[in-house]
This record gives C-alpha cells, sequence and structure tokens, in this order.
C-alpha cells in the first residue's frame, strides 16, 4: 500500500466514523498542513519523508504500544493547543 492510499483510506475512515463528508480544506486544516500539500499528499506527489519514517517506526510496535504512542501525542498536541491560546 502507497502513502496516497493510506492518507485517502484515513480520510474516509474519518468520514464515516463523523458521518459527513469532509472536504480536503477542512482535513487540511486539522492536521496542519496547507490545502495544496493535503491534495498532493492525496495524490502521491507529495510523500513526506517523516510520514513516512514514523509509519515504518510504528510497524515494529505492537498495536497496544502504537494506541500508547499516538495517545501521548494527542495528549501533547493538546496541550500544546491550550498553551498557544493562553498566549497574549
Amino acid at each position: 500500500m502507497e502513502l496516497k492510499d493510506l492518507i485517502r483510506g484515513t480520510h474516509h475512515l474519518i468520514e464515516a466514523k463523523e458521518k459527513k463528508r469532509i472536504t480536503q480544506v477542512d482535513m487540511a486544516h486539522r492536521i496542519g498542513v496547507g490545502h495544496r500539500t493535503y491534495l498532493e499528499y492525496q495524490r502521491g506527489t507529495n510523500a513526506p519523508l517523516a510520514m513516512k519514517a514514523l509509519l515504518n517506526l510504528l510497524n515494529l510496535l505492537e498495536n497496544d504500544e502504537i494506541v500508547k504512542v499516538v495517545r501521548e501525542w494527542k495528549e501533547a498536541a493538546g496541550q500544546s493547543n491550550v498553551e498557544s491560546s493562553d498566549s497574549p
């Protein structure tokens, strides 16, 4: 499976989970990249090396370890968003 297929598939899973269509613009905003960049990810014309490296690392872990890593990332990201919004 190519990275672009994984990105598209994940986009569709999120749409199914939320029971609504999510535009590329909205999804790009959610993940913190520009619309054009996200479109390039989906087309496979831009495949970030860091994303590939992270997926390869996660592939070396067991499922529960992957969940732990993702949850820690989510908590840290939420914390940094709170800190950013507290700044004057």
